[in-house]
């Protein structure tokens, strides 16, 4: 329990020294399971020659303990340092500097939980292995949810390592004080401190098994993720069904095995292949029972996590408790009924050693290059290969009928007689849960402030774009397993869509247009000098804000993308964004944002922020306070800054934190209404809101000021009718709000309670009223926001 809530706490603070919590998370499974794999291996063979092998885990526990609570102050030490050195190097190698100084404080921790393991079998038996590596597997359950659901949400990383701390430092002491009056275990006999050949076809077994279990876990997570999601609850409970699986195998089959049953082991992995080979098939019908979860049960929190849990362990079952079962048979079969913890301690180092190259392989090359279908094939041929290396050829006939009727149903799916149908597989059904629940709420009052010009001061002649109306099929133009997120883009009439884990995120629809280029057109107006110098886009999406911005005088443009497969998506939309990837000024960055941002040496003038929705995990590290500090110290003295964020499946709170939080930055800031989405502009100096500057800069940029009129905005009174407030009521507004921090990432808990509800014209109304209060807002000497 202790471990799994470290390692998920972990993964949360490396990320801000990674900018990214896939990258950070990533790299903490590599390092576990090597670390596990180093530590079991060497924990086996000092084990053997311990007369008190349980003093030494209570020991090593103690030891785990104390670290972990020193990694908070460990890495808030280094932060500065990583910054300094990995600057100087590359895009591509400069990960390694926060890696390295990783390893250095969790590698020895994860090698101590590594020798846990084989230091309690010596002191119990190596019979009672599936029952200590069940019970182990009920805890990492435990602490996953305790983790994702309780620790992190109510008191944030840094105390809920010293917790996990404190519950490593509780099971040492009681080890310690049971293991000293404990009666000297018999010394192990003859080769038990050596890794004999007769062993080593058990332990490329676990490898095979270990390898084949992370790829799926991971394949499995990332097809998941479309329908359910990929808040920290998502991930949290298909985490937890996962492992409740494996701990259920091994709990079931510590009874049922004895020390020789190779035909056993051999019939589990092939099954492991066939199982998974359907469950992966049948993915496809859990839309249709989550959509009916979400309207049975009115898209509630509860509901939705409950039901979620419920789906993915029904569907995950047969699979993940034959893996659970599969590692402790090698275990016995291995040790040949001896008490050896040497042997079990090299099978089970096996075993995670495979897990890391299959979390690896599959998270960095099966799934991008082959996608979940081609990463589900090749687990499934490691686990057949692992049956035909457990079973003596003369037994083989099982595993042979098993191995022909996968290979038929393989090359029935390959050649399409079995349903892989993309429109369910981009169907973002979490990311519409309160439209299937019915759950729109109504305005409270005014969505919109009353304003006075003095005249029109029209931006364009140009009408806005009337949509053809069109019955052509759907398409889908582009598909893409990228590094990060399935990314596709799909033709729905005239719509084009940048679907990110099948929720749009761009499109060429008009409301989706106007908010592209406000993103791009908004801080150029607002901003205290005239566009200049260098601007930096967050997110690339369909490159329709980058395009805005480059159509303003900047002589670099920086577009920050951390998902390859986007860049090369948005291609398809390069009407719309003005070939903005080809233009000699824009410098293109693969890369996470926040790193991107840190790494920069230039002054900016603009930086215009719109990350992916608040409640994707990783995605709330775009809207703390350090970030937004960050991103005031790289902006100019007159520098502005633009941040989305959504008003739709968040709550009023949500918006106050993340108001609360810019607003202690930055203290001039002004909120724009654009339908359900709010932008926020800020400057550490007086922001321009004069309609006649606004007139003029865009008579100087003809391009932008049609763009604008084609989506709707061709008068300075279409813009000043979306300011919903400036710094003194949005101050008023969120008065109290705690702020959302690095080692308190409140937003991201909070805002996914709310995925199945639309509170966004109630919020609005709340923000108008709360502009009205704060009084008039002057827009230069030409009107006034009533």
């Amino acid at each position: 329990m202790a471990g799994l809530i470290a390692e998920i706490v972990w993964s949360r603070q490396l990320a801000a020294l990674f900018g990214s919590v896939l990258t950070a998370t990533g790299l903490m499974l590599a390092l576990f399971m090597g670390g596990l794999a180093v530590g079991s291996a060497l924990g086996g063979r000092v084990a053997d020659r311990m007369a008190r092998p349980l003093l030494g885990y209570g020991i090593a526990e103690m030891a785990i303990g104390i670290l972990v609570a020193l990694t908070p102050a460990y890495f808030r030490a280094i932060a500065p340092l990583v910054v300094r050195l990995d600057s100087k190097l590359p895009d591509m190698l400069a990960p390694l500097i926060p890696a390295g100084f990783a390893l250095i404080m969790v590698g020895p921790i994860v090698v101590l939980m590594g020798a846990t393991f084989p230091l309690l079998l010596r002191h119990l038996d190596v019979a009672s292995t599936g029952l200590v590596y069940g019970i182990n597997t009920v805890g990492a359950v435990i602490g996953t949810i305790a983790a994702g659901f309780l620790l992190l949400p109510a008191i944030g990383i840094q105390r809920s390592l010293f917790i996990a701390a404190a519950a490593d430092l509780l099971v040492g002491i009681v080890a310690v004080l049971i293991g000293r009056r404990a009666a000297p275990a018999p010394p192990e006999q003859g080769d038990a401190g050596a890794v004999h050949p007769r062993i080593r076809r058990w332990m490329m077994v676990a490898f095979l098994g270990g390898a084949a279990a992370l790829t799926l876990e991971v394949a499995w997570f990332r097809a998941l993720m479309l329908i359910f999601g990929s808040s920290v609850y998502a991930l949290s409970t298909m985490l937890a069904a996962f492992l409740l699986g494996l701990s259920g195998g091994s709990i079931w089959m510590a009874r049922r095995v004895s020390d020789n049953e190779p035909a056993r082991l051999g019939r589990i992995h092939a099954l492991v292949a066939f199982s998974a080979t359907l469950v992966t098939v049948l993915l496809q019908i859990l839309p249709l029972l989550f959509i009916f979860l979400l309207k049975r049960g009115g898209a509630s929190f509860a509901s939705m996590t409950g039901g979620t849990f419920a789906l993915i362990v029904a569907t995950l079952l047969a699979p993940t408790v034959l893996m659970g079962a599969a590692l402790p048979i090698a275990i016995r079969i291995a040790a040949g009924g001896r008490n050896t913890a040497s042997v079990a301690g090299s099978v089970y180092a096996s075993s995670s050693l495979g897990s890391a190259a299959g979390a690896l392989l599959a998270g960095f090359v099966l799934v991008p290059s082959f996608g979940v279908r081609g990463a589900v094939a090749m687990a499934a041929l490691a686990s057949i290969t692992a049956a035909f290396l457990s079973i003596d050829r003369t037994d083989r006939k099982q595993i042979i009928q098993i191995t022909a009727l996968l290979a038929v149903v393989w090359v029935a799916w390959f050649a399409g007689l079995l349903p892989w149908d993309w429109r369910v597989l981009t169907g973002g059904y979490y990311a519409y849960a309160h439209y299937y629940a019915g759950n729109t709420m109504a305005a409270t009052g005014p969505l919109q402030r009353e304003i006075t010009l003095d005249g029109e001061y029209r931006f364009s002649s140009t009408p806005k774009d009337q949509v053809p109306v069109s019955d052509s099929k759907d398409q889908l133009l582009f598909w893409e397993d990228g590094k990060y997120a399935q990314v596709a883009v799909v033709e729905q009439g005239s719509i084009r869509s940048l679907l990110l884990n099948g929720k749009a995120d761009a499109s060429t629809a008009p409301d989706d247009m106007r908010t592209q280029l406000l993103l791009g057109h908004l801080p150029a107006l607002l901003s205290p000098d005239p566009p200049r110098d260098t601007a930096m886009c967050i997110g690339l999406g369909s490159g329709v804000t980058a395009g805005a911005v480059a159509t303003w005088a900047f002589t670099t443009v920086i577009a920050a993308e951390i998902e390859p497969a986007v860049v090369a998506a948005a291609r398809l939309f390069e009407v719309q964004n003005r070939r903005v990837l080809d233009d000699r000024r824009t410098e293109l960055r693969i890369d996470d944002a926040r790193r991107t941002l840190d790494r920069e040496q230039r002054p900016l003038t603009l930086l215009t922020s719109e990350p992916t929705n608040l409640w994707m995990s990783g995605v709330s590290l775009l809207f703390t306070r350090e970030f937004f500090e960050l991103a005031s110290s790289k902006l100019d003295d007159r520098g502005v800054f633009c941040q989305w964020i959504h008003l739709y499946q968040v709550g009023a709170s949500d918006v106050k934190t993340l108001v609360a939080t810019l607003s202690a930055t930055f203290p001039h800031v002004a909120a724009f209404a654009d339908g359900a989405d709010l932008l926020l502009v800020a400057s550490r100096s007086p922001l321009t809101l004069d309609p006649a500057v606004w007139h003029q800069r865009l008579s100087q940029n003809p391009a932008a000021a049609e763009a604008l009129a084609r989506s709707g905005i061709d008068d300075a009174s279409d813009i000043a009718a979306t300011i919903v407030a400036d710094e003194r009521g949005l101050r008023q507004w969120s008065a109290g709000a705690p702020l959302h921090t690095d080692d308190h990432p409140i937003l991201e808990f909070t805002a996914a309670r709310q995925m199945g509800f639309d509170y966004s014209k109630p919020i609005l109304s709340s923000l108008v009223a709360a502009g009205k209060r704060a009084g008039p807002i002057p827009l230069g000497t030409h009107g006034n926001v009533h």
